[in-house]
């Protein structure tokens, strides 16, 4: 690998999402950093009003007086702010006080590990004025979403203005599908289309005879489809009844917390849809191993459309037949996994899948994943940088 700009230097990567429990590009792009790079991983503070919205959160309000917490690796630290003002993301004075408030914290956690001119890496399109005041040597925006089609407490504009002020001051950007691309390469001078990836050994173990399967998905009644990831409101529940009412001898299990907000009232007389809450990723092998079918099931909307799914990539990882909804960021499978138009369709192609099934198959979704690992994604990065 060429030398590139962050060789030996300390990095400060402003997370999208806590380091636990749903490990996304962020995290394991930090977790593959040379242990040359000693990482500073902060974590998004909670506002005042969020715990009020999903009491699951109320631990953040304290968390920031733990100071650092490790990881494991003894490059990597952890840091969660204290909690911030509501409404940054409409309005930008609030978010320059926030980002203000969190710098003054940020500091004294740089102090205390020694950090000297940090690359700041980060996922947030509004943290341009924390990493300002943190004397970085380099900034690296990391796009993966369309942050500015969220729904909730957002203004567009008022997001795609900070955004576009980040997207300016960054020495390099990173997009993880083609819309985001198109959509920010006019802004920055150097940006690059980094497509996802998969954590290849481990959920190849998804292949192997000694991954056992749990034993609460074992003795489901089949076929068994099976989903990944969080449940929010941008995964089309409404498609997963629709499947479960179709079919009621096929059963369905959902893997993953859900969202605040989010709905299960329309599954309350469908027994054959099971929702699992969330599983270490340690453990998602073995449930990967269990289901004849993975599904890929966004809403199809503006903020989709920029979406490249993680989780293809990791149901490929493990071998398994995937069935998705059509959008953009899946279009590059085409010959590994069966995509679908409108509700009918995905039906038909699930039964596809269920009749057509054979080792050829899986051993070419096998090869082609090994060519999207983190590894790979990582080294492209840090050749471009």
């Amino acid at each position: 690998m060429a030398k590139n700009r962050i060789d030996g230097k300390d990095i400060v990567c402003i997370g999208p999402v806590d380091w636990e429990p749903i490990w996304n590009r962020s995290q394991q792009l930090m977790w593959r950093m040379p242990k040359e790079n000693r990482v500073l991983y902060l974590e998004p503070p909670v506002t005042l009003l969020s715990a009020i919205k999903d009491s699951s959160l109320w631990f953040k309000w304290t968390l920031w007086q733990k100071g650092v917490r490790g990881t494991g690796r003894p490059n990597i630290f952890l840091y969660s702010p204290p909690p911030v003002l509501p409404f940054g993301n409409l309005f930008s004075w609030i978010n320059r006080f926030n980002q203000s408030w969190s710098r003054f914290f940020v500091k004294r956690i740089l102090k205390k590990l020694k950090f000297s001119r940090p690359v700041v890496w980060t996922y947030l399109p509004g943290s341009l004025p924390l990493a300002k005041g943190l004397d970085y040597s380099l900034l690296v925006y990391d796009c993966v979403d369309e942050h500015s089609e969220f729904t909730g407490l957002i203004n567009k504009a008022a997001v795609l203005k900070m955004e576009n002020a980040l997207l300016a001051a960054s020495d390099v950007v990173f997009t993880s599908a083609q819309g985001l691309y198109q959509s920010k390469k006019d802004f920055a001078d150097r940006v690059f289309l980094i497509p996802n990836a998969a954590d290849i050994d481990l959920f190849g173990q998804a292949e192997l005879a000694e991954t056992e399967i749990p034993l609460e998905v074992k003795n489901l009644p089949r076929p068994l489809l099976g989903f990944v990831g969080v449940i929010h409101h941008w995964i089309d529940l409404d498609l997963i009844a629709w499947l479960a009412g179709e079919r009621p001898n096929w059963t369905i299990a959902m893997i993953g917390p859900i969202g605040p907000g989010v709905s299960l009232d329309e599954f309350r007389d469908l027994g054959n849809v099971i929702f699992l809450g969330h599983r270490d990723k340690e453990a998602l092998p073995g449930y990967l191993k269990a289901f004849d079918v993975c599904l890929n099931t966004f809403r199809i909307n503006e903020l989709t459309q920029s979406v490249n799914p993680l989780k293809i990539y990791e149901y490929l990882a493990a071998g398994r037949p995937v069935v998705s909804v059509d959008m953009p960021g899946v279009a590059d499978f085409r010959q590994e996994i069966e995509i679908a138009g409108d509700y009918p369709a995905f039906l038909k192609a699930i039964e596809k899948v269920l009749q057509g099934e054979n080792s050829d198959l899986r051993a070419h979704r096998l090869q082609v994943a090994r060519t999207h690992s983190w590894e790979n994604r990582l080294e492209r990065m840090l050749d471009l940088l």
